[in-house]
């Protein structure tokens, strides 16, 4: 076996032992930061100036255009919350980068079954190589939502079985997802915890105890709707979850795990 396929059958055994870890959520840093993933990666300054981005995997790597070095480590370990993520140079935030790496799939077993979470692993060795990224978990406190049953009881129905099955498996689908809008189908509470987050500017912690799948909508007005558009009649998140979900959002407090940036350094040469 040639060196290059034994050290990509390390990454994918690697990247298996990663996805158990946060099944289990337990933060999997060290044993991923020592293999390289990608055969292949360009990183170098933006020369975008108008201000749209992305940053995605692709069949066979990763692509991202016009993104910060907080961005990328926020997709590396799954912390979408900024104020979550501390430490670090000035230039985290400042600096934007492109970002393309690739890799064979044909030299990664599994590679057209790796999850989201396991494809945006890959990308912490490749950080540590390039920009030097040191980084430690602690935990901190931070204000939360509490996700839980509202008086009254859960508005939420049981699907038919064929409603939530995906390639033979029970499976959480978005049909549709934008500002004041969510449809989704064989998902349970907790599959809205990312979705909330975003709406709410704060972490949301799924205490509903609903692990019957539901397929259902929400519709609210953000907080932001001019109060000349016609759609600034319409209920605000509180209340929609209540009115159409039968749930509610509860101020609390909850430790969270927090990632430190102990070092980087401005990407090497590619």
């Amino acid at each position: 076996m040639s060196a290059r396929k034994t050290l990509l059958l390390l990454v994918a055994a690697v990247l298996s032992q990663a996805a158990i870890a946060q099944q289990a959520g337990v933060p999997a840093v060290a044993a991923a930061s020592k293999v390289p993933a990608f055969e292949v990666a360009t990183i170098k300054p933006t020369a975008r100036t108008d201000g749209s981005w992305r940053l995605q995997p692709t069949p066979d790597g990763y692509t991202g255009m016009d993104i910060s070095l907080r961005t990328l480590v926020g997709e590396a370990y799954g912390i979408y919350d900024i104020a979550r993520i501390t430490g670090g140079p000035s230039w985290v935030d400042r600096d934007q980068f492109d970002l393309e790496a690739k890799f064979d799939p044909a030299e990664i077993p599994g590679a057209s079954h790796l999850t989201f979470r396991q494809r945006a692993d890959m990308l912490r060795p490749l950080l540590a190589e390039r920009f030097g990224l040191k980084v430690h978990w602690e935990t901190k406190e931070f204000p939360v939502y509490d996700l839980v049953i509202a008086k009254g009881g859960s508005k939420l129905l049981a699907p038919m079985p064929e409603d939530i099955l995906h390639r033979g498996a029970a499976t959480c689908l978005f049909g549709a997802s934008r500002k004041g809008y969510i449809r989704v189908q064989g998902c349970v509470p907790k599959d809205l915890e990312d979705q909330l987050r975003f709406a709410m500017g704060r972490t949301v912690i799924d205490k509903t105890g609903i692990t019957t799948r539901s397929n259902f909508e929400l519709r609210w007005t953000p907080d932001d709707t001019p109060a000349d558009s016609p759609e600034a009649s319409g209920p605000s998140l509180f209340t929609a979850i209540q009115e159409q979900l039968g749930l509610k959002l509860v101020p609390a407090v909850a430790p969270l795990d927090i990632l430190v940036i102990d070092a980087a350094a401005k990407p090497s040469e590619n």
